[in-house]
């Protein structure tokens, strides 16, 4: 086959996914939103993300977007912390995009935690860690404090470009920041890739079958510590992710809200001390 048509191909595959994830969205069941638990009458622990998705794709196959199938999935994990059906779409339309398993892509809340997860798996395993990043590390990643609190070793190297990715003899994390763009250039080089996004929190990309055996370790830590990636920000991202603009500012109000609650409870403990508000879901 020519390149040609191989390129055509893959831009025939792609339409075709987005446009069912367009009109997926245009039939998210409400629970899929507002639920934050399971029901126990479409749920089994041990198949939940893998049963969930065996049957989305059979509708996808089908061409099939009804409500009324969307609704009948078996449910995706339970608790918003361990994953929830938006949190599977999102991660299977960027696993599909860049040619991985569905179980190699991860989606968090937080922007720092699947960081951390990767340089815990590591600490515990004596293995070396390079993170690599393009332009400035992001704020909330907070260098000194990660290796006193954590003790958490790891080498850390600007670049310009995904060329200028060191070979190393350990683990090499690469961090972007954009938005809802969820296209990559996944090189060897490359162990994890981490996307981050200011409004939204991140999506964690394991590359290689070498590295499969931290989507586990990765897994626990988002359950223990974190959420993932809320509901109403997967449906966002999803949505600005097929070309649906305009969505972004639907949270316009967060901002105000956190700064009413971090002033409440500097007025009632009576202190200056900054507060930090997070959710373990």
């Amino acid at each position: 086959m020519y390149l040609g048509d191989r390129l055509q191909m893959t831009f025939m595959e792609n339409k075709k996914m987005l446009d069912y994830i367009k009109a997926v969205l245009e039939n998210v069941p409400i629970d899929w939103l507002n639920l934050t638990t399971h029901r126990l009458d479409i749920y089994e622990e041990k198949l939940a993300k893998t049963e969930f998705l065996e049957q989305f794709e059979s509708l996808f196959d089908a061409n099939n977007a009804d409500a009324s199938a969307l609704k009948e999935l078996r449910t995706a994990y339970d608790y918003i912390r361990l994953g929830h059906p938006l949190s599977c779409v999102l991660e299977w339309l960027i696993a599909r995009t860049n040619k991985l398993s569905a179980e190699n892509v991860i989606s968090f809340s937080s922007k720092t935690t699947p960081i951390l997860a990767i340089l815990r798996t590591n600490l515990l395993a004596n293995k070396k860690t390079q993170i690599v990043y393009n332009g400035e590390l992001p704020e909330c990643f907070d260098v000194e404090i990660v290796k006193r609190i954590y003790g958490y070793e790891f080498n850390l190297v600007p670049v310009e470009k995904i060329g200028e990715i060191p070979k190393y003899d350990g683990s090499t994390i690469f961090i972007v920041q954009q938005k809802a763009n969820y296209e990559f250039e996944l090189t060897s080089d490359i162990d994890f890739l981490i996307s981050l996004d200011a409004d939204y929190g991140s999506v964690l990309l394991v590359n290689g079958e070498k590295n499969e055996n931290y989507i586990s370790d990765i897994q626990h830590v988002r359950r223990r510590e974190t959420i993932a990636m809320t509901p109403a920000n997967c449906l966002a991202a999803l949505q600005i992710a097929t070309g649906q603009s305009g969505k972004r500012n639907q949270n316009k109000n967060v901002e105000t809200n956190k700064a009413i609650v971090l002033d409440s409870i500097a007025s009632i403990t009576g202190t200056n001390t900054k507060a930090l508000v997070g959710s373990s879901g």
